[in-house]
């Protein structure tokens, strides 16, 4: 007997809702100068020929229509400002020194002394005021920016099996066990100042605990939410711990995320069945939209939320098979196979959101890296950058930048888009700004030739990052050089 089609999510009251995913429908005086002063008005009571008779007259006019056109011919250039409060000319504007590209290694951070065995970072790092947080199996900690020297430890009682994407007004949370695997506990941390706010088991509704390695852990107003696959998600007050009762979206929610004024729900409607994306309204709960995901297709990560782009996966699959974007209506705009570039995609990590590390979205553009089989003597797979138009699904560029290096885009930094070429044995890294009309590119920050033999091994086990003015590169996992993360500037 067949099974009767998945319903819709149900919520408060919304507008009509969008369940079309059809894939054949869509198409993979110059400005600051101000009023010339009045020098030349006559004094109150003269006559236009002047007060002395008319022998003056014609003399006064001919200094008046010569000045006059003075002021004229100047006024492409500024005019009146030609006298200055002196009677000289003003000094010329400074032009601001041009930004050096040489960078320097700032400092290389150690390894903490909990995970001298073997390191593994279970999230990217957390930028928390003039500090770099990160999270390892076995500690939380938190390195200054400007010196790179650690300020606090927070152990895990335990081993770490996953942390929260990103932290939220200060807070973030970590999901861990007694035992390696065990998944069962959760600690929450104040990354502001150092210390645990609180921590304990993840129980059911029947009281039982299990693991929870899986699940889509995220922070946000005030809440923690632990989103598993078979029941309600568990929600507590990031403050205190206490439980809270979950959304009701009319289905098991499988996590949230939250940008801006916006936030997106992914719900499943039945047990390994139909998933649905919801736009929802923060303060009311309303759904705004919502987008039924294709049968046999599941939301596997949320590369971006505005616009939204979703990696998406088919169910035993453990990387993307397909990159969607929808639209601000919730209507599929394009979706774009990754094995038509194909695409570097393989560290976006099922339930891990907002984790794709070599994807770059920026308007009605996906930036992205091409993926290469060959790998070089440094560990490198020299690959291209391409601009992809979430309009058409179409390639706008596509640009190899060269040589035998393996390249990384970055973020947006002054309207251009950061991509990170790795060192060779050879010669050291550097960042490039990329143009997003053309893809033409520029040197932005050359890194030192002193320090490419361990850039180049870092690197190779781990990823690299831009914040504040600051590159980093910071392991993943573990290796045989002690240092855990460095930064350049």
């Amino acid at each position: 007997m067949s099974q009767p089609s998945p319903r819709p999510p149900h919520g408060a009251p919304r507008p009509p809702q969008v369940w079309d995913t059809s894939f054949h429908q869509h198409r993979t005086a110059p400005p600051g100068f101000g009023p010339a002063p009045q020098a030349f008005t006559q004094p109150a009571g003269s006559s236009g020929e002047g007060g002395d008779g008319g022998r003056r007259g014609p003399r006064r006019k001919a200094l008046v229509i010569g000045l006059a056109l003075l002021l004229v011919a100047g006024a492409g250039t500024g005019g009146w400002l030609l006298w200055g409060r002196d009677g000289h000319r003003p000094a010329p504007a400074k032009k601001p020194a041009a930004r050096s590209v040489d960078a320097k290694l700032d400092w290389m951070a150690e390894v903490p002394d909990a995970d001298k065995d073997s390191v593994t970072r279970m999230s990217r790092p957390w930028f928390v005021k003039n500090t770099v947080v990160l999270s390892t199996k076995k500690a939380v900690t938190a390195y200054d920016a400007d010196s790179g020297k650690p300020g606090w430890t927070v152990e895990v009682p335990g081993t770490a099996c996953k942390a929260s994407p990103a932290a939220s007004d200060g807070v973030a949370a970590v999901v861990y066990g007694e035992q390696e695997y065990l998944c069962d506990s959760l600690m929450v941390v104040d990354v502001e100042h150092g210390r645990v706010l609180w921590k304990k088991k993840l129980l059911n509704a029947k009281g039982l605990s299990g693991p929870h390695d899986l699940a889509t852990l995220t922070v946000d107003r005030g809440l923690v939410t632990v989103a598993d696959v078979g029941g309600d998600p568990l929600v507590y007050a990031a403050a205190d711990g206490k439980q809270q009762t979950p959304k009701d979206y009319g289905c098991q929610e499988r996590g949230t995320v939250v940008a801006r004024a916006r936030q997106l729900t992914v719900v499943e409607c039945q047990l390994f069945g139909r998933q649905f994306v919801m736009n929802v309204d923060q303060k009311t709960g309303t759904e705004k939209w919502t987008w039924k995901v294709p049968d046999g297709l599941a939301v596997q990560n949320v590369i971006s939320i505005e616009p939204a782009v979703l990696a998406m996966g088919r169910e035993n699959d453990t990387s993307p098979t397909e990159i969607v974007s929808l639209d601000d209506k919730g209507r599929l705009k394009t979706l774009v196979a990754v094995s038509s570039g194909p695409y570097e995609v393989q560290d976006c990590y099922k339930n891990d959101w907002l984790t794709c590390r070599k994807v770059v979205v920026d308007g009605d553009t996906a930036y992205l890296a091409t993926h290469n089989e060959r790998v070089t003597d440094d560990g490198a797979s020299p690959n291209a950058i391409v601009a992809v138009d979430l309009n058409t699904g179409k390639q706008r560029w596509n640009v190899p930048l060269g040589g035998t290096r393996g390249n990384r885009p970055l973020t947006m930094e002054d309207g251009k888009l950061l991509v990170y070429q790795q060192a060779t044995r050879d010669e050291s890294g550097k960042l490039l700004a990329l143009d997003p009309a053309d893809g033409s590119s520029s040197v932005y920050m050359k890194l030192p030739q002193e320090s490419a033999e361990r850039e180049l091994a870092l690197a190779r086990f781990g990823s690299a990052y831009f914040h504040d003015g600051r590159f980093y590169l910071v392991t993943d996992q573990g290796m045989s050089d002690k240092a855990m993360m460095m930064a350049f500037r």
